[in-house]
């Protein structure tokens, strides 16, 4: 029996962990907005409804089991952060391309997730770290030891994402313009 406890334990601690950071993360964003920040992507309305509950019912912080359980529950408070792909992901397991088959995930995929996709929402903070990891490709691209082929390659994937930047810059919408 001691096994199955600690099993039991080190799950409970990694969705209170979870709860904490899908919290956190939340928190920032809501503040964030309160600073006159934006969000943009297909899933900014719900990113945005989803800061206002999430600071309503926990004010940000987990500090029990409990509450932990009834966060990760809300399928309207299901946001990961990909860092990686400079994004909020808003799970809604029907919408999901990290997911072909969407069968049975309760989490996304993050190491899968796909431009189109209609859980994606983008904050402004988001778009500063895309400006500035297109400067850094465009710098690497700028050496003289670089080959050809290769310098196009980073040109063309920091026009990626400065086109990310711009779209949300022409597209975010604020919480001043939610309550309009």
């Amino acid at each position: 029996m001691p096994l199955a406890r600690s099993r039991n334990g080190i799950h409970e601690l990694l969705d209170f962990e979870t709860a904490r950071a899908v919290a956190q993360d939340l928190t920032d964003v809501h503040e964030a907005l309160d600073n006159g920040g934006g969000v943009s992507g297909p899933a900014a309305r719900r990113l945005i409804n989803a800061t206002g509950t999430q600071h309503r019912r926990f004010a940000g912080l987990i500090t029990t089991s409990r509450q932990a359980r009834s966060l990760l529950a809300d399928p309207t408070l299901n946001v990961f952060h990909n860092s990686e792909a400079f994004l909020f992901c808003n799970y809604d397991r029907a919408k999901a391309l990290c997911h072909p088959g969407r069968g049975g995930q309760t989490t996304p995929s993050l190491d899968r997730c796909r431009p189109n996709c209609a859980n994606i929402a983008r904050t402004d903070e988001h778009a500063s770290q895309i400006e500035h990891a297109a400067a850094e490709l465009r710098a690497q691209a700028s050496s003289p030891l670089l080959p050809d082929p290769l310098a196009d390659r980073l040109r063309q994937k920091a026009d990626r994402l400065a086109q990310l930047a711009s779209d949300h810059r022409t597209s975010r919408i604020t919480t001043d313009q939610e309550d309009s």
